[in-house]
């Protein structure tokens, strides 16, 4: 899965805030990220230009999707995170700090989740690919595109 870049912006990618330029080229898990987050950026190949036909699907579907959940500032076109990072721990002990959330999102399969969720939730884990993938030809009905880019990431 490809994308290009046909404007710069800035995103946060891993909890971490990254510029993108025009032209750059992106794949794998950032390319799902920026599809999925209806990002400045262009499908290089048919599977990438799939995901976005059906995240738009999708979202069409629920309406805005996901875009309240972020601030955009208007003077720089950045994006703040939806939430504050978390605070200490252990109140007793003000240094003592949260570890970061797991990037390997629900630790459970949700087998009738988006496309995209799906490919997120796997990245570029072969087990979780496996079992996605198991979970998906079972069902009467099996996405096609999800199929194939799951098949793709437990032959690497």
């Amino acid at each position: 899965m490809r994308v290009v870049v046909r404007e710069a912006f800035k995103a946060y990618i891993n909890m971490q805030p990254e510029n993108f330029h025009v032209g750059q080229k992106l794949k794998g898990d950032t390319a799902v990220h920026l599809i999925r987050h209806r990002a400045p950026v262009d499908p290089e190949d048919d599977e990438a230009a799939e995901l976005a036909a059906a995240f738009q699907e999708d979202a069409g579907q629920d309406g805005d999707g996901d875009d309240e959940d972020q601030e955009v500032l208007e003077d720089t076109g950045e994006t703040e995170p939806p939430h504050p990072p978390p605070g200490p721990s252990d109140p007793d002990d003000p240094g003592a700090s949260v570890p970061p959330p797991s990037s390997d999102g629900p630790a459970e399969l949700d087998a009738d989740a988006t496309v995209a969720d799906v490919l997120a939730w796997v990245g570029e884990d072969q087990d979780r690919a496996a079992e996605a993938l198991a979970a998906e030809q079972a069902k009467e009905k099996p996405r096609s595109t999800l199929v194939k880019a799951l098949s793709e990431i437990t032959t690497d």
